[in-house]
């Protein structure tokens, strides 16, 4: 058993000028709460390695380093593809991971917290534009009002199918520029992951009363091996014994399904230095941890994604979507500082098959 309680994260629909980056949030879906508000990533950066289609945003962490000034704020981004064909089994080429932190002064943010004020005025011109659609670092504008940005020609396209080309017109007619923000448009929500905010509290150690364990790994296992691994519904009894009879005793995913039948809903798992929670015995995912490529320095565990999450951000309901069984997010154990602002670590995506 661990040494120290690993922290749990749960999913709260919250309004989306409370996710915004000046409150330093942990959230899914949405346009991303960059940190560093300047030296974002490049479009090609957030590119996926298999189809060359935009990363969309999946998730961010805010783990500050409390011991490290210049680790005062902290956040990890994961970017996913969400075309199906480029998630493979126990391949993490379609994610990205980015560790981006700052000094409590820094040049973004006010050295002392921000009120929940919604009409609290925060400027973004002076930083680099945003992706209308997806909220990235957006080199290319609309040619027509030169006040909507994007990150590639794909998001240009969708967004003036989804309602710029009315919208165009207006814009050009404005004569205070249009900044743009991190709030979800209706184009943007054709192709970004649900929105909520990212709850962490530490685990309860006493078992669940009142819960089928058996049942629920019957469930979770016909759901992943169908791709369905977040979608935790109810299943015919017949159907789930049907399926179940005969299969592989897997000691490792009945420890998984044990343990998150506690809080069936965590979508995260906190456990800085610590292991895993590896949801199968299937060694061929746990490859070798490269060191940090920026200090060289050893890289640990620091949080792992569950399959739970698909079932918020809804996908995972089709065979042709995403799908993973545990995403287990390495970062430089130094959380060192050279390099780019935003800092690529390491991601092992595990699955059943």
């Amino acid at each position: 058993m661990n040494s120290k309680p690993v922290d749990i994260g749960f999913l709260e629909e919250k309004e989306s000028w409370l996710l915004h980056p000046r409150f330093f949030p942990s959230k899914v879906g949405g346009k991303p709460a960059w940190l560093d508000l300047k030296n974002l990533p490049s479009s090609k950066e957030l590119t996926c390695k298999k189809c060359n289609d935009p990363l969309i945003f999946l998730c961010q962490v805010y783990a500050p380093y409390e011991d490290k000034s210049d680790s005062f704020h902290r956040s990890i981004f994961i970017f996913i593809c969400k075309n199906g064909s480029c998630c493979q089994s126990n391949c993490a080429d379609n994610i990205i991971v980015l560790r981006c932190q700052l000094s409590r002064r820094n040049d973004f943010y006010s050295f002392e917290p921000y009120k929940e004020d919604e009409n609290e005025e925060f400027p973004m011109s002076d930083f680099p534009k945003l992706c209308n659609l997806c909220g990235t670092r957006a080199p290319s504008h609309c040619s027509k009002c030169k006040k909507t940005y994007y990150c590639s020609r794909k998001h240009q396209i969708l967004d003036w199918q989804k309602g710029h080309k009315e919208d165009c017109s207006n814009l050009q007619q404005e004569t205070t520029f249009n900044a743009n923000n991190f709030i979800v448009t209706e184009a943007g929500k054709s192709i970004l992951f649900k929105e909520w905010e990212l709850i962490v509290d530490e685990e309860d150690e006493e078992e669940a009363t009142n819960i089928d364990t058996n049942k629920e790994m019957e469930k979770l296992t016909k759901l992943l091996q169908e791709k369905k691994g977040g979608s935790l519904s109810n299943i015919d009894d017949a159907e789930l014994e049907q399926y179940t009879r005969g299969l592989p005793v897997d000691k490792v995913f009945n420890k998984f399904s044990k343990r998150i039948a506690r809080h069936p809903e965590q979508v995260l798992r906190y456990d800085r230095g610590g292991t895993p929670l590896w949801i199968t015995e299937n060694k061929n995912a746990l490859i070798h941890v490269p060191n940090c490529q920026y200090c060289e320095g050893e890289r640990q565990f620091e949080f792992q994604i569950m399959p739970q999450l698909l079932n918020f951000i809804n996908v995972g309901l089709e065979n042709n979507s995403i799908d993973w069984g545990v995403l287990a997010i390495y970062s430089c154990k130094n959380s060192c500082n050279q390099g780019p602002a935003y800092k690529e670590e390491h991601i092992i995506k595990q699955d059943l098959n």
